[in-house]
This record gives structure tokens, sequence and C-alpha cells, in this order.
């Protein structure tokens, strides 16, 4: 293990794309409810509209297939049925545990609900996490700062010591309002033209650039 200090003392991961391995789950459910709907999509089309946010792909099908909030209704739960155990990323565990181990701190910052802290639990994360902020919280959606900014003042650090990880442009830009580093997590390369100082494309990458 490496023995340098940390670049920073608080850490605020996203959960969706970044800690967890869920977008193809979230995916799936999506293509079945436009399925069930009568509307088959491609799957790379439902990937990248997904990949922006779940309410970006929700407004252009209904926009595009002029719908109310059946498909909503029917992706959420299509996306319950699916998601009783999504995985995290092979190696984000130990990775946040080295991170407590060092001293650090770990926050979550997502807008799932609270079933995002329960996979937490039962993927034995819970331990190396001193809180968060889930959709219960009821803050702003990223790229607001509202939530990042609260935190700050809930477990009293400032905005230079934190870095926030995250898989989307949304997650580093609600970082960048609050005056907080972001760190762009990008296995696929979907935010290849985001401008942005840190970027990987692995755990390892994110393990190289943190330890």
């Amino acid at each position: 293990m490496s023995r340098r200090s940390l670049p920073y003392r608080v850490y605020l991961w996203d959960f969706d794309g970044t800690l967890f391995d869920s977008y193809p789950t979230m995916n799936r459910a999506m293509s079945q409810a436009l399925l069930e709907l009568g509307m088959p999509r491609p799957e790379e089309e439902v990937r990248r509209l997904m990949k922006q946010s779940v309410s970006t792909a929700l407004c252009y099908y209904q926009e595009h297939f002029s719908m109310n909030q059946e498909l909503e209704k029917l992706f959420r739960k299509k996306e319950k049925e699916l998601s009783t155990d999504l995985p995290p990323y092979p190696g984000m565990k130990d990775l946040c545990r080295r991170i407590y181990e060092k001293g650090g701190m770990n926050l979550l910052y997502t807008h799932r609900d609270t079933f995002a802290e329960e996979l937490l639990k039962r993927h034995g994360f819970s331990s190396y996490f001193s809180g968060g902020v889930t959709a219960e919280d009821h803050f702003p959606s990223k790229p607001a700062p509202d939530a990042i900014i609260w935190l700050m003042k809930q477990f009293s650090f400032t905005a230079e010591e934190a870095l926030m990880i995250g898989d989307r442009d949304i997650d580093l830009l609600a970082a960048k309002n609050a005056g907080v580093d972001g760190y762009l997590f990008d296995p696929m390369d979907d935010y290849a033209s985001f401008q942005t100082p840190f970027r990987g494309h692995s755990v390892f990458d994110l393990e190289s650039f943190l330890l």
C-alpha cells in the first residue's frame, strides 16, 4: 500500500455508474418498458440517452412518442424488478476502504433513493462511509450545488478539501458550482469532449490518482 498522503480529505461519491455498475440494468429496464409499450428502440440509443440521465431519456421518449407518464411508471416498475442486487465495480469497495483507513472521509451524493444506501450496506461499503445525500433529501438535481454545499456544512469541510467523483458531466458541474474539484470516471469514454483536468477509465486509474 502506498504511504503517500491522500490528495483530498473528503470524497463525494456518485452512485450509479461510479460506485456501482448499474447502467446495464437501468438500460435494460428502459428497453423493456419501451418494447412493452410497442416502441422498441436501438440498444445504443437507449444507452446514450440514459447515460446523460434517466430524466433525459424519459423526456426524449415521452416527447418523441407523445406519451404522458406511462413510460416512467413502467420503467420504474421494470427497474425495481431488475435491480434486486446491482453489482459494484470490482475494486471500488477496496478503494473506499483504503481511503477510510488513510483518514479520508467518504460521502454519498446520489439522486437515487435510499436503495443506494441499502446496497452499500449489503456489499460491505457502509462502514467506510460517514453519510451522504439521496433523493429523499429533496435537493435540486445536479448540476445544482445545493447538496454539496449542505454536505460541506453538515460534515465541516471546505470546498478545497473535497473531490467529487462521478461518471457524468453533471456530477462534475455540480462540484464546480460548489467550488469543489471533480474527477470524471468514464469507463466507456462517453464524455471524451468534456473538459476536466482529472479523469480516468477504470478503477485502477482512479486508485492511481488517489492513492
